[in-house]
């Protein structure tokens, strides 16, 4: 996904680099609030210096229709720019 790369992904965790996040302190911020209140995530680093986030999240409950939803309206909210379908399309490949 152009703007996204994943960094590292393991089972519960996953690593983005998000170039929007990079020198954006209350982007990062705001993200990083934004997807912590979805069902499923249990915790949230965004490091805007370099332009990262680390989501730890349980997959059973991430992947429940009603967080894919959360996510994805997450992801649109911030992203407006991205089609928040096929990002979730392709970070679903990573949890």
């Amino acid at each position: 996904m152009n703007g996204f790369t994943v960094m590292a992904s393991q089972p519960g965790q996953l690593s983005l680099a998000v170039d929007k996040l990079k020198g954006n302190h209350d982007l990062s911020r705001d993200f990083q609030a934004g997807l912590a209140t979805i069902r499923g995530i249990s915790r949230v680093e965004a490091d805007a210096d370099q332009g990262l986030v680390v989501v730890c999240y349980d997959k059973q409950q991430l992947t429940s229709l009603m967080s894919l939803l959360a996510l994805k309206a997450t992801f649109a909210t911030f992203f407006p720019e991205v089609n928040a379908m096929q990002l979730a399309t392709w970070l679903s490949q990573s949890i």
